[in-house]
């Protein structure tokens, strides 16, 4: 009497379990399955069922005529054969009356001199309609974006145009409120276009990103400084680094992330010259970058709000900037798998941090 036929090596806790679940000898056939996946079998009327022990499995998905059943087929084979180690496929199963989705797991393993397949089916439903969600999400993002590009910023422009040429033309016979008046409206419009020009950048961080590389953010940095000299010059800043690593990365757009955070630091100093920290912290397989500043600060309850679309703390009189900034650094840190938070207290500065993948992992 083997392992499997005397039950010593299947945890009993297996059983349990919520997910679809079945142990295969070398050839494909079913040793066992678990409890989730005979009623999983037994509720659905779906093509590819091999829930009874003694069946095997390969056979079975070989002989449905689905596109879903030949790629399970095909990737088991491979475990089977030990072309490869895990194999993992995603896939819709529906029945007559509700829509899922399952990610399938293949993967085998030994005991003693036999060897053996473990096959699992994780029911991933509630994740795929949320990604299907967010994919929809994106997709009316750039559908507005691409009419805010096209539709919105010519008009603007025309207006532009027009105030300016309107002053150009008829300033002898305009008083002061009236040149004021133009130059409010002129004013507006070219925020407005601004505001117009950072939300496509911001709609397009996901789709229009670069691939991944080997990142040297002392390179990144320098470019930075080059873009930013004059205003740093004109605010007498003085920005100091510790030795910056290399990530895993989008260079141009964490040039842009760089460039922003340096930028706020920049604006939000003051009535004191800026100065301007940057430090970085290695833990495990990531980087913390930090950018702080001795700032006018921000309150706590403002922290989280600092990094939505258009939440500006203060009037465009008071600072400039069109409330996406930080919102398009968050967006791109999250592109790359990390975080980004603010520790701050009102007239005490402001650390800006965020976390990046080490090229190393």
């Amino acid at each position: 009497m083997n392992g499997w036929e005397s039950g010593a090596l299947i945890p009993a806790a297996v059983d349990t379990l919520p997910i679809n679940f079945a142990i295969l000898d070398d050839d494909g056939t079913i040793l066992y399955t678990n409890r989730a996946w005979q009623e999983f079998g037994e509720a659905n009327d779906i093509e590819l069922r091999p829930d009874t022990i003694g069946t095997n499995y390969l056979t079975i998905t070989r002989q449905a005529e689905t596109e879903t059943a030949q790629t399970a087929a095909a990737g088991l084979s491979e475990i089977l054969t030990g072309e490869r180690k895990l194999f993992e496929f995603e896939y819709p199963c529906h029945s007559p009356n509700k829509q899922r989705w399952f990610l399938m797991r293949a993967a085998s393993f030994t005991t003693g001199d036999q060897r053996y397949v473990a096959v699992a089916h994780f029911d991933i439903t509630d994740r795929y309609q949320y990604q299907r969600r967010l994919e929809e999400s994106n997709e009316r993002l750039q559908q507005f974006a691409y009419v805010a590009s096209h539709d919105l910023r010519e008009p603007l422009r025309m207006v532009t145009s027009y105030l300016q040429l309107l002053e150009s033309r008829y300033s002898d016979e305009l008083d002061e409120d009236a040149k004021e008046f133009i130059e409010f409206a002129v004013d507006g419009a070219e925020r407005m276009e601004a505001m117009i020009e950072g939300l496509l950048t911001y709609s397009r961080v996901e789709t229009q990103g670069k691939s991944f590389e080997s990142v040297d953010l002392e390179a990144v940095l320098d470019d930075v400084l080059t873009d930013l000299s004059i205003r740093i010059d004109e605010t007498g800043a003085e920005i100091t680094a510790e030795p910056l690593p290399t990530v895993s990365g989008d260079a141009s757009q964490l040039r842009q992330l760089f460039q922003n955070l340096l930028e706020n630091a920049l604006q939000y100093s003051g009535e004191q010259e800026p100065r301007v920290t940057i430090s970085a912290t290695r833990d495990e397989d990531e980087w913390m970058i930090s950018v702080s500043d001795e700032g006018i600060g921000i309150d706590q309850e403002d922290v989280d709000r600092v990094f939505e679309v258009f939440q500006r703390l203060h009037s465009h009189e008071e600072y400039k900037g069109t409330g996406i900034g930080l919102a398009l650094c968050r967006r791109i840190v999250e592109r790359h798998g990390g975080e980004i938070w603010v520790d701050s207290e009102p007239e005490e500065g402001s650390t800006f941090s965020f976390t990046l993948s080490a090229t190393d992992t």
